[in-house]
């Protein structure tokens, strides 16, 4: 391993073997580096603008989420997985996504497969590894947008999952089942 891989590496663990090149100038790396190195690399792909996804056998870097990382790391720094996606990703309720919502503090061109959530004061957490829309708060935005059994099956499962939410899940089910 190089001394630029070296330096990757981090960046490629955080977001699940993606490099966003806003992270890469946070880290204090030249771009141009990381696109020559790219081009050289049969183990990187160039996955997206401003994004680049090292194919490493690093057993640190969790594939199973690398998409929804990508997708979240191409939006920029302070993007996160929101609504009835950030349900889906965390396994509450059966939600059936088949597109990304991800919240930005600034409007976004469109793009197929992704529906971006101009929301500038919303609070995430890390959910293996990719920023994501706390429980709580993706449930109150979720449920105007689900059907009456997906709504059902995401209370039952906050229910049993965040006992200590009871009135904020009580009041949802009134509202919305």
């Amino acid at each position: 391993m190089n001394t630029l891989e070296r330096k990757l590496l981090p960046i490629a663990r955080k977001w699940a073997g993606n490099i966003p090149t806003w992270e890469v100038r946070k880290a204090g790396i030249d771009p141009s580096a990381v696109r020559h190195w790219a081009a050289n690399n049969p183990n990187v792909r160039h996955t997206g603008r401003g994004v680049y996804t090292w194919f490493s056998h690093d057993p640190q870097i969790n594939w199973e989420s690398s998409e929804a990382a990508r997708l979240v790391s191409q939006a920029g720094e302070g993007a996160y997985l929101w609504g009835p996606t950030a349900l889906e990703f965390m396994e509450i309720g059966d939600v059936g996504q088949n597109y990304y919502d991800i919240a930005v503090a600034t409007r976004r061109r469109p793009r197929e497969g992704v529906s971006w959530i101009v929301e500038h004061d919303g609070t995430w957490e890390l959910y293996n590894g990719v920023p994501t829309q706390s429980p709580m708060e993706a449930a109150v935005a979720s449920m105007p947008l689900l059907e009456w059994d997906k709504r059902v099956s995401v209370l039952e499962d906050l229910r049993r999952r965040f006992p200590e939410a009871e009135t904020v899940i009580a009041a949802l089910e009134r509202e919305y089942a």
